[in-house]
């Protein structure tokens, strides 16, 4: 690839955006909705603990919808893109804390419930690479023939001594083992979630994870950097001066290399964390801004001439 003309808008990597337009012709938004109450972590599973970077809302974007019947959810977040985007099309994103882990029968009652709403073209589900029971794969397997399923693994990163200072109770191995069982589905679009800036990463490391991505052919990843929220255990290490986290020079810097290595058939979900909750964000300032990292990371890339994929191919 000699230039970056295959993305549309004159972006730079492939846009979820466009990928969503190749899908269904048209624009396509997400809604999201917290039904999941609890993740494998919070329980104590094996003696588990809290994720250090998650608070109590577990990444839900409308928290204060939470205690609401999902139709209400999706009626209320529904509306509010209709009328900001004149959306007409939509996808349910099943996004706070782990939605594969709960009764299944639940779990198929709120899938079905979903897909019944108005102008809704398919599912998104956050879950976690740990948290794919054989059950919950089978109903992946049926409801990606009939509807668009995409599932999302917060994987955050492929090297185990980061996994364990996240405290996220899996390895890299189950990691990778749940991306292939997904891929063994066919008809499921896998996003993995990606954290950078977490202590003692490299980038080889970081050109090794591209890698890696683009063997096993995901169809998305998200990136986030790793940010500091109150009441969690990383803001008692960053008080203590133990977690600094990267501010965004560093962080464009970083997204940029694992773009280049990347497979130009993976689309970008998103290019940085967005602070949802203002008032809970301890550092690094910029995650309060919503637009200003994205931009950011566009005029990096074509200051420094590259794009996704552009070293892909290099042996």
């Amino acid at each position: 690839m000699k230039n970056c003309t295959p993305f549309e808008n004159g972006k730079r990597y492939y846009p979820l955006s466009q990928h969503y337009r190749e899908h269904f012709g048209e624009k396509v938004y997400k809604v999201s909705v917290s039904v999941a109450e609890s993740c494998p972590n919070r329980e104590g599973h094996n003696g588990m603990t809290v994720c250090i970077f998650c608070d109590e809302w577990g990444s839900a974007a409308y928290h204060q919808f939470s205690d609401l019947p999902i139709f209400k959810q999706i009626q209320i977040n529904r509306e509010a893109i209709r009328k900001r985007y004149k959306a007409e099309k939509f996808l349910i994103y099943f996004q706070a804390y782990t939605n594969t882990f709960g009764h299944f029968r639940d779990l198929e009652t709120l899938y079905h419930k979903a897909l019944k709403e108005k102008d809704v073209v398919g599912l998104v589900v956050g879950t976690r690479p740990d948290c794919l029971p054989k059950r919950i794969l089978q109903k992946f397997a049926v409801l990606s023939q009939e509807q668009y399923l995409s599932v999302e693994l917060g994987v955050q990163t492929f090297d185990d001594h980061q996994l364990n200072f996240l405290s996220r109770g899996h390895d890299s191995v189950t990691s990778i083992e749940a991306i292939r069982k997904l891929k063994s589905l066919s008809t499921v679009n896998i996003c993995v979630h990606l954290m950078f800036g977490l202590p003692h990463e490299t980038d080889q490391q970081i050109r090794e994870t591209a890698q890696l991505l683009s063997e096993l052919e995901v169809n998305g990843v998200k990136l986030h950097n790793l940010h500091v929220l109150r009441n969690t255990a990383l803001e008692k290490l960053f008080n203590e001066s133990k977690f600094i986290p990267i501010e965004l020079e560093e962080y464009a810097r970083r997204v940029a290399i694992f773009l280049e290595y990347l497979s130009p058939k993976i689309a970008v979900h998103r290019l940085a964390a967005v602070a949802s909750r203002w008032d809970q964000l301890v550092a690094p300032s910029w995650t309060r801004e919503k637009m200003r990292p994205a931009q950011f990371i566009d005029d990096y890339l074509e200051a420094n001439q590259t794009w996704q994929g552009r070293k892909f191919y290099v042996n």
